[in-house]
């Protein structure tokens, strides 16, 4: 007897919601403060437009993860600035990177099976 707790599409939709409201979270606090941002993106010598495209790319991606509105799309973007958020930490040991490593997984697992049977259609 093969009885899952979950369904797949249920399992896939709490993941996106918890996975948006990462970045939601995240996008907000560069953009609401974005000298702040700007400073510490400078401080990696990252360019000052990044710091938009990534603090506007983290909020609205996350909105679009929640709904699961071009789903894939967000995750694929957000999976790059995580893959750039492991390389940047990768120096400060497991602790740094541990996060931006798992929140990728994440995301690659939506990029991989879509925003699931609860979404807005596009």
């Amino acid at each position: 007897m093969n009885k899952n707790i979950l369904s797949a599409d249920t399992a896939l939709f709490i993941s996106r919601v918890l996975l948006g409201i990462i970045f939601v979270v995240a996008g907000w606090n560069k953009v609401s403060d974005m000298p702040a941002t700007i400073g510490f993106f400078s401080s990696m010598s990252i360019p000052a437009f990044l710091a938009y495209i990534v603090g506007y790319g983290e909020l609205i991606g996350g909105v679009m993860l929640i709904l699961g509105l071009w789903a894939q799309m967000a995750a694929i973007f957000l999976s790059v600035v995580m893959i750039v958020a492991v390389i940047l930490t990768n120096g400060a040991g497991f602790a740094a990177y541990s996060m931006p490593l798992a929140v990728l997984a994440g995301l690659i697992a939506v990029v991989g099976a879509g925003a699931g049977k609860y979404q807005i259609k596009s």
